[in-house]
């Protein structure tokens, strides 16, 4: 993930603890469950991206040998590969992720606090 990214998602992060960045209310989890569900299936890409490390069936001769190389390390240790992609799609998801979860937990921890001071206020109205 690049670093203006993780600045974005540390802004965010920022203004949901500041209370200024909120949804409404289970909003955040559904859009958190989304992302774990995204998550299991960028990790069984990668997974699967590792499997074609080893491209076979171009052949003996030297193009076909150069073009296997090509596409092996454009899944695994080329510049930039698939796998490399993946895991900068994971933790993008990951970092979408834990923010919405803080938004939720924010929102909790919000309810809490107003269901104990309406207690305190009137506690025969439950």
């Amino acid at each position: 993930m690049s670093d203006e990214r993780e600045s974005m998602w540390a802004a965010l992060t920022s203004e949901v603890s500041a209370g200024s960045l909120y949804l409404e209310p289970g909003t955040a989890a559904k859009c958190a469950d989304h992302c774990t569900t995204l998550l299991a299936k960028l990790a069984k890409l990668k997974d699967r991206a590792y499997g074609l490390q080893y491209v076979e069936g171009f052949g003996t001769l030297p193009s076909g040998v150069a073009v296997a190389r090509k596409f092996s390390l454009a899944a695994v240790g080329g510049d930039y590969s698939m796998v490399d992609a993946l895991a900068d799609h994971i933790a993008e998801v990951e970092a979408m992720r834990n923010m919405f979860l803080q938004i939720e937990a924010h929102y909790a921890a919000a309810e809490q606090h107003n269901e104990q001071k309406f207690a305190a206020i009137a506690p025969d109205l439950e």
